[in-house]
């Protein structure tokens, strides 16, 4: 693994990306939507959003997506493959909430995100997100595996911040 991706995953990215919340492996849910961070206190800049498979998913053709709750917005096009995916492989969004989560092995590169508002999408630096959880899914396909996450953020306002659930 190289440069800033595995400094990100190790918890050693500094201040390039924010604020680190790690949230530990649990198993992947199937057709509900699962928590995994909460964000309080107000607006937030998403700067990282990453899922790492630490047991391989063994059942069928599956995909994965992440959403906001507060709508419920979702955060990407809901057609990334999580179908076998080995122990190790790396989910992040793009930013674009019309590109599928992306995966691939340590070190692939991340491309810059955008801020996403209601039915305009702009060129930008994260994701905007206020108050509410970040949630994933996995389509009931799925069979049994398990990811772990990670969460970079700048606070925008005064006293917001993310935990994870």
């Amino acid at each position: 693994m190289e440069g800033w991706m595995r400094l990100l995953l190790e918890g050693r990215a500094g201040g390039y990306l924010g604020k680190r919340v790690a949230r530990a492996a649990t198993a992947d849910p199937q057709n509900v939507w699962q928590t995994i961070f909460t964000i309080s206190g107000g607006l937030v800049l998403i700067k990282a959003l990453i899922g790492v498979r630490t047991i391989i998913q063994a059942g069928g053709a599956s995909t994965l997506q992440f959403q906001h709750s507060v709508g419920p917005t979702v955060l990407d096009a809901g057609t990334g493959v999580a179908t076998a995916n080995a122990v190790g492989t790396i989910y992040w969004l793009t930013g674009d909430v019309t590109d599928p989560v992306q995966l691939g092995a340590a070190g692939a590169p991340i491309l810059t995100g955008k801020i996403v508002a209601t039915s305009v999408t702009h060129a930008g630096i994260g994701v905007l997100a206020g108050a509410g959880n970040i949630q994933v899914t996995f389509t009931a396909a799925a069979g049994t595996g398990s990811t772990r996450y990670i969460l970079c953020y700048e606070q925008i306002d005064p006293g917001a911040s993310v935990v994870a659930a």
